[in-house]
């Protein structure tokens, strides 16, 4: 900065100090009863908890309610296929537990090991694979120069120079 542009500025900075301070000054303290006033209306309209069962009243946001039809409905169908919790300290649900007891889930098919051998080939070769580390970059972000661009998309603008043709 040369020394036409300094003065000014210094003036400038100097002067919105001066005024925050003196805003900061026109402005009352609360008094210990305006304080308790305001304490006393928060804990009354909710926005402030006030003992343990109220903070744990507040922490849980209420479940849109569902009706008693719609929920007994779902725990009958859950009982058919047998994804209720079986007794015991398994932690396994009732068909995982006596699964000729319980209609077969259909399975998706997934990828081949095939599908599954060319995704891994094609990932390394474009170094799309998350780098070793705490990072969470991919190679490709780390090495850019030592894999492949990625193609443009077809809707991408052309660059400057032809655009001008």
């Amino acid at each position: 900065m040369n020394r036409k542009t300094l003065a000014p500025c210094m003036t400038m900075l100097l002067m919105v100090a001066a005024s925050a301070g003196a805003l900061a000054q026109t402005a009352m303290p609360k008094t210990r009863e305006q304080v308790r006033q305001e304490l006393i209306e928060a804990v009354r309209n909710g926005s402030i908890a006030r003992g343990e069962q109220d903070a744990s009243m507040n922490a849980m946001p209420m479940a849109a309610s569902r009706a008693r039809a719609e929920v007994r409905a779902e725990f009958e169908a859950a009982r058919q296929n047998g994804d209720l919790l079986a007794d015991g300290e398994s932690s396994l649900k009732l068909n995982e537990l006596h699964p000729s007891q319980y209609p077969q889930r259909t399975v998706v098919a997934g990828k081949t090991r095939a599908q599954v051998l060319a995704e891994l080939a094609e990932a390394q070769r474009t170094g799309d694979i998350v780098a070793a580390g705490e990072s969470g970059l991919k190679l490709n972000e780390i090495h850019p120069g030592l894999y492949p661009r990625a193609a443009m998309p077809v809707f991408a603008s052309a660059p400057a120079s032809q655009a001008t043709r």
